[in-house]
C-alpha cells in the first residue's frame, strides 16, 4: 500500500482552535515555549488516546507523523514526531526544528540511513527518504506553509543552518 493510503489519517484540521494554535506555534515565543513541551504532551495524549492521535493533532490540527530513524551516531532507533506535508501520494518533512538554531537530530540520521519508518494512528509503513532541493524543495516549502504558518516563519529564526526537506517514499515503490 502506498505512503499516502497509509497516512491519510493524518488529516490538517481548519477550526479556529486549529488555527490559533499554529498561528502561537509560529511564533517565536510559541515555537520556544511548545518545543520543549509538546512531545511530553504528545506521549501523555498518545498514551490515553490509545495510539489515536496527539495533541498536536488535537489542538493544532496539523496533520502529524512519527518517523522512526536509526540513529547515526548510536545506531539505535530515533523516534520523532513531525508534521506531515503532503507531496504528491507521499508525504515529505521539513527539517525546521521549530525555527531553532540547531539541525534536529532526525535530520542528521535520515542523511546517515535513508530508511525510516513513518507511523500514524497505529499504522506504519517503511519509507526510504529522499532529500528535496530547488523547486521540489520549493514546493513542499509551499504546501507546508499551506498547513503551518510556522514553515514562513521558521526560517527567518534559523538563519545559521539551511533547512533540509525530505520526501518520504514508501519503501516498497521508491527505487
Amino acid at each position: 500500500m502506498s505512503l499516502s493510503v497509509e497516512l491519510r489519517v493524518c488529516s490538517a484540521s481548519e477550526s479556529p482552535l486549529a488555527r490559533s494554535v499554529r498561528w502561537f506555534t509560529s511564533t517565536r515565543l510559541g515555537a520556544r515555549s511548545l518545543s520543549g513541551t509538546l512531545p511530553y504532551l504528545d506521549r501523555w495524549m498518545l498514551r490515553i488516546s490509545g495510539g489515536r492521535t496527539t495533541v498536536s493533532n488535537v489542538l493544532g490540527g496539523v496533520p502529524t507523523l512519527f518517523l522512526t530513524t536509526t540513529g547515526a551516531r548510536s545506531g539505535q532507533p530515533r523516534t520523532a514526531q513531525l508534521i506531515a506535508v503532503p507531496a504528491g501520494g507521499d508525504f515529505a518533512v521539513i527539517g525546521s526544528n521549530f525555527g531553532r538554531a540547531a539541525q534536529p537530530g532526525w535530520v542528521a540520521n535520515l542523511a546517515a540511513d535513508p530508511r525510516a519508518t513513518a507511523s500514524c494512528r497505529g499504522r506504519s509503513v517503511p519509507v526510504v527518504a529522499r532529500e528535496l532541493t530547488g523547486a521540489e524543495a520549493d514546493q513542499v516549502w509551499a504546501a507546508g506553509r499551506r498547513l503551518h504558518r510556522g514553515f514562513a516563519t521558521y526560517p527567518a529564526m534559523a538563519t545559521a543552518r539551511t533547512i533540509r526537506v525530505f520526501l518520504l517514499e514508501s519503501a516498497s515503490t521508491s527505487g
